[in-house]
């Protein structure tokens, strides 16, 4: 993905939230930088308008190239890019939800984004078939959480039948 095609029309910056974290484009490199400003969390205090690694702007390799593999036979195989390609893309993806998550949560004069933010940013921005899938979810893990806080979220795919997630598009 080239520098035109990630976010000149997004207008230069298409992550931003109340923490200070925005990803620019620059003319110059033709890179995408994610600089952390004012923060306030003082161990950070060191990496202040340092541009963020890639490691720190995306999901690991490992653990996306994991799960994609979960979805294919057992004999096929995944290329590198395909697997870098789907790392950036769900990152993204991650970044547009919460970002309108922590708008929601800023009109409302909160600092924390809960589930229901979540749920109320994939409404808003168009992903109403997951909506129901994930409420589900969000109930039985709060269920489950409720007297154990060591549970897993494998447990919980456990307890969840298969029509749950028959319900994804």
């Amino acid at each position: 993905m080239d520098n035109s095609e990630s976010g000149d029309e997004l207008g230069g910056t298409f992550l931003s939230n109340e923490q200070g974290y925005m990803v620019q484009t620059d003319d110059i490199d033709d890179e995408t930088v994610l600089t952390a400003e004012n923060t306030d969390d003082s161990n950070h205090d060191d990496k202040l308008g340092q541009p963020l690694r890639e490691q720190d702007r995306f999901l690991p390799i490992a653990n996306v190239a994991k799960i994609m593999k979960k979805a294919i036979p057992e004999s096929g195989k995944i290329a590198k890019d395909a697997r870098e390609c789907v790392q950036e893309c769900v990152s993204e993806f991650i970044s547009f939800i919460t970002s309108e998550a922590s708008d929601r949560c800023h009109m409302e004069k909160r600092k924390t984004i809960n589930g229901e933010d979540i749920l109320y940013a994939m409404l808003t921005l168009g992903f109403d078939n997951y909506v129901d899938p994930l409420k589900i979810y969000l109930q039985k893990y709060r269920e489950a959480t409720k007297g154990d806080k060591s549970i897993s979220t494998a447990e919980i795919y456990e307890d969840m039948s298969d029509d749950v997630f028959s319900l994804l598009p």
